[in-house]
């Protein structure tokens, strides 16, 4: 390992992708939207980490990027300038996320595709060029507060300064919405989750260039 520190950002390896996907299961559990989506405790949390678990491999077809720490605590999944989730990326995967939705009631499902298809819907609509999307960020609980999001934000932010790009993300949580301005965000949309009746923040970040 040389001299990196456990908390430096690393590419999330495949292999890791379960382990993974167990570590944002318990980050999201408590989360309005999976709280709403998913109400019974139990199977929340193992379909969250399926379903995670799914939207890396998915994310690795896609040519997306997931990022890590040494240890593990923290991941994060970016979709690049011009990449995208789409059918061809569903097909190289497996259908592992359909794979994963068609175990849910049919309810619950039908809830979580009308919220995906609000929120695709709104980015299309608010973020005619290109730019990178923070799909999802969680930190084992343990181990919030500790900086270890910032890191992988920040690491984000680098490569969109980089590209001259816009960030783009939703969260579903006010409290999230100062810490994301802390990094210099800014909220360019309220909307309620549509059937669910709470607010979500859709926020962006503008690039960052450096003076000649």
């Amino acid at each position: 390992m040389g001299d990196r520190q456990p908390s430096d950002v690393i590419p999330l390896g495949l292999r890791e992708s379960s382990r993974a996907g167990e570590v944002l299961g318990r980050a999201f559990h408590d989360d309005p939207l999976w709280t709403a989506l998913l109400p019974d405790s139990e199977v929340r949390q193992t379909q969250l980490a399926r379903m995670f678990t799914a939207s890396i491999e998915t994310l690795a077809v896609a040519k997306g990027v997931a990022e890590t720490t040494l240890r593990l605590q923290v991941v994060a999944l970016w979709l690049p300038p011009g990449k995208n989730i789409g059918p061809w990326a569903m097909v190289r995967s497996g259908f592992a996320l359909p794979r994963i939705l068609m175990t849910m009631p049919a309810q619950d499902r039908k809830r979580m595709m009308a919220i995906d298809r609000q929120f695709r819907e709104r980015r299309k609509t608010l973020m005619p060029n290109p730019y990178w999307y923070l799909m999802a960020i969680g930190v084992e609980p343990e181990h919030q507060g500790r900086g270890l999001g910032s890191a992988l934000v920040r690491s984000g932010m680098r490569k969109a300064d980089h590209d001259r790009t816009l960030i783009y993300l939703e969260t579903e949580t006010q409290r999230n919405v100062g810490y994301y301005e802390h990094l210099g965000f800014e909220v360019i949309e309220e909307i309620e989750a549509i059937g669910l009746g709470f607010a979500v923040w859709l926020m962006i970040r503008s690039p960052r260039v450096p003076r000649p």
